[in-house]
């Protein structure tokens, strides 16, 4: 039987539970069967701090519960709903415009119009927001997805999350995707399966699969990712580790760089430490306290090591500078570059070109090279105007290369 301490219009029906048609504050116990208002109205526990209700909470104008509510599901048409304690349905919270809860709220699926604000804990299978999520304790759901924007300030523990402008989370784990069309924050580290923004992405470091940003990305600590793609600047506080990065612009790394596949930036590429990759493309300039590729190297401006680079094949375009011993099997340098000791089997080096000392088995000089000295095991071919400040010395064998 349902316990009621109602106002004139409020009046129970021992089929169907409780039916209230008038506004105003009522007192509730147990409703058997569903709970119906017509109108605006605080619903308060007339025992303790709980109401419970076996069946439905519909709602046609919002409502205020200065109570704990557990029912099986909540519907309202219209209008704030305000939950004063925590909310639990076992089915859908269905909220066409608002819902605001000082407690925690738990539902199969909720979804909302509005504005959705939780001051505790959120945990459902799946959340719908029209505009803003805001969760102050930790959010636990398969799917979220909001128009708006998704405030998470406690840790996430996410399959997948869908928002069309911000996502700000405490930290935690998103098991497979975030995909966001302005900006994704994490205020500590995150595990994340693939993250998309197209804007801008910023974390404490974190570990994942996959990382694309049409703008920029921005890590505090140590960042471990798969894959990374950057439409804009990338900086790293700390090491950088994963397969392979695309970034069309700066990328930053403070600490050690290591990539198993390829590293393909379009403006400068600036690591404290040192740097490794399968293959290396730079539109701009390196810098690194050593670099060693597996495959290929291919830099368009200067290369500035204290250790040196070294590659399978080195490629240096026209008027690159460098500093640094480079290391390799075959090394090309373009016409006008400046470099210092070059170490490798082979080296072609384009006209005009000012080299340190070289050691190598074959070595071409183009017209006009000037060079601080050449030991050679095979072959040395050069042109026309070639300055040698000491003697080409043919060798037995070269030295030891420094990496």
């Amino acid at each position: 039987m349902s316990q009621l301490y109602y106002l004139p219009g409020a009046s129970p029906d021992w089929m169907n539970g409780v039916r209230i048609t008038e506004g105003g504050r009522v007192r509730l116990g147990k409703v058997e069967g569903d709970l119906t208002a017509e109108r605006d109205v605080i619903v308060e526990a007339s025992q303790g701090r709980s109401v419970t209700v076996t069946g439905r909470v519909v709602l046609e104008r919002g409502a205020e519960f200065d109570c704990d509510l557990e029912c099986e599901s909540l519907q309202s048409d219209r209008g704030l709903v305000r939950a004063n304690g925590d909310l639990k349905a076992r089915g859908a919270i269905d909220i066409e415009d608002a819902l605001y809860a000082k407690g925690s709220v738990s539902a199969e699926r909720v979804e909302v119009g509005g504005t959705m604000s939780v001051a505790k804990e959120l945990k459902c299978s799946r959340v719908t927001v029209g505009g803003r999520l805001e969760v102050q304790g930790k959010l636990e759901a398969d799917r979220v997805v909001s128009g708006g924007t998704v405030d998470a300030q406690g840790e996430v523990k996410v399959r997948d999350m869908d928002v069309g402008g911000r996502v700000e989370v405490g930290g935690g784990e998103i098991l497979e995707k975030v995909e966001v069309g302005g900006t994704f924050k994490a205020r500590s580290e995150v595990k994340f399966g693939e993250i998309e923004a197209g804007g801008v992405i910023e974390m404490v470091g974190g570990e994942g699969l996959s990382i694309e940003v049409g703008g920029r990305l921005i890590s505090h600590k140590k960042l471990t990712s798969k894959k990374i793609e950057v439409g804009g600047e990338a900086e790293v506080m700390g090491d950088l580790a994963g397969d392979d990065i695309e970034a069309g612009g700066r990328v930053k790394v403070t600490g050690t760089m290591s990539m198993t596949g390829r590293i393909e930036v379009g403006g400068t590429l600036e690591v404290d430490g040192d740097l490794s990759a399968s293959e290396l493309e730079i539109g701009g300039s390196l810098k690194a306290s050593k670099a060693e590729i597996k495959g290929k190297a291919e830099i368009g401006g200067w290369v500035n090591t204290r250790e040196g680079l070294k590659a399978t094949r080195i490629e240096l375009d026209d008027g690159a500078r460098c500093t640094g011993p480079l290391v390799g099997g075959e090394v090309e340098i373009g016409d006008g570059a400046e470099v210092q000791d070059v170490y490798c089997d082979s080296l072609m080096a384009g006209d005009d070109v000012r080299v340190g000392r070289i050691y190598a088995n074959k070595v071409e000089l183009g017209d006009g090279c000037e060079v601080d000295g050449v030991a050679f095991t095979v072959k040395l071919e050069e042109g026309d105007d070639v300055r040698h400040h000491s003697q080409p010395e043919r060798v037995s064998s070269l030295p030891r290369f420094p990496i």
